[in-house]
């Protein structure tokens, strides 16, 4: 398998700019092989990836080296592999963690009785911005069904907490 490889030289770029650098880097599913390089599979997405990367961290007086690359034997091939795929695992973790944090959160509002239209706004904020990162997760690492499903399942038990919580205010419990 192909591969393009990214080395990324920000030196003479603020604190800030850097930090913008590396979440553009972390959205597109680029896995760091070491500090400043990280790795693509090689595809045609990928490739415009690249492109918008170079283009992000010009405009920001950083360089990029942007190379295709071909692992020598299938032992690389397979670590590569495994890297990007302990990469997603450690995301759809930390995405599940979050979704039990929300869940609890939502737990401890209903035991404290703090059933109001602002608690729920704020539950709703927080339910929204867990969608949007379970739909970032599936797009850019292009996620089989399975991992799919994990993730649906856990934003599903969000909602239902959610839901839940909404018919408490509804019934003007308290």
């Amino acid at each position: 398998m192909k591969w393009i490889l990214l080395i990324i030289k920000s030196a003479n770029v603020s604190s800030r700019d850097r930090m913008f650098i590396w979440r553009n880097i972390k959205n597109t599913g680029a896995v760091s092989l070491s500090h400043s390089v990280y790795i693509l599979h090689d595809t045609e997405d990928n490739r415009a990836t690249a492109i918008d990367i170079a283009r992000i961290i010009n405009e920001r007086n950083g360089e990029v080296l942007q190379f295709f690359a071909d692992t020598l034997n299938e032992g690389q091939e397979q670590k590569l592999n495994k890297l990007i795929a302990e990469e997603i695992a450690s995301e759809i973790k930390e995405f599940s963690k979050e979704c039990d944090d929300f869940i609890a959160d939502v737990t401890k509002r209903f035991s404290n009785k703090k059933f109001k239209v602002f608690e729920l706004e704020e539950l709703s904020d927080d339910i929204h911005k867990l969608d949007r990162w379970r739909l970032k997760l599936i797009q850019k690492h292009r996620l089989d069904p399975n991992k799919i499903e994990v993730l649906n399942r856990q934003i599903g038990k969000c909602k239902e907490k959610l839901d839940d919580f909404e018919d408490k205010i509804l019934k003007g419990d308290k």
